[in-house]
């Protein structure tokens, strides 16, 4: 019985302890930055991919986290083109992000977002300056007679309607 608890726990230690050094994690750190200008990337994507272990850079554009070599990293950030980098023997990665495509002009209205060539009507900004002044009874009173084919109305004689 002792020599097959031996062999049982020396087979679990070759498995997981082989395994564990096959494996070994050490800390990546580095850099990313702009490709045009040198300026750091605030809260730009840092993933290990097919993993579920990922960062985002600091104020300064740095980031750290644990791989393993032979490991991609995958760098991305809103409006650049994403970078995969293989993790080598160095424990550095410093990355440049090229500026990618440019996203187009968007509109929010009051139920989603649509492109502003995609928009079916008129597109209209009133500043501060341009609302109704006087005795207003709600802010939709504001907006009143400033834009075309707005039409401001109290459904029924409830006035707080």
């Amino acid at each position: 019985m002792k020599s097959f608890l031996t062999k049982w726990s020396f087979s679990l230690f070759l498995v997981f302890g082989l395994t564990a050094f096959g494996v070994a994690q050490k800390k990546v750190s580095g850099t990313v930055t702009d490709a045009s200008n040198g300026d750091a990337l605030i809260g730009a994507n840092v993933l290990v991919k097919g993993s579920g272990t990922g960062t985002i850079t600091d104020i300064d554009g740095t980031y750290s986290l644990s791989a393993s070599e032979g490991d991609v990293l995958v760098f991305s950030y809103a409006g650049y083109t994403d970078q995969e980098v293989v993790v080598g023997a160095s424990s550095t990665v410093n990355v440049s992000l090229a500026a990618g495509k440019l996203l187009d002009e968007v509109v929010v209205v009051g139920y989603g977002t649509q492109k502003s060539k995609e928009v079916t009507g008129s597109v209209v900004s009133v500043k501060r300056e341009d609302f109704n002044a006087g005795n207003v009874n709600s802010p939709a009173q504001l907006l009143q007679g400033r834009v075309a084919g707005l039409t401001v109305s109290r459904p029924g004689g409830d006035p707080n309607g």
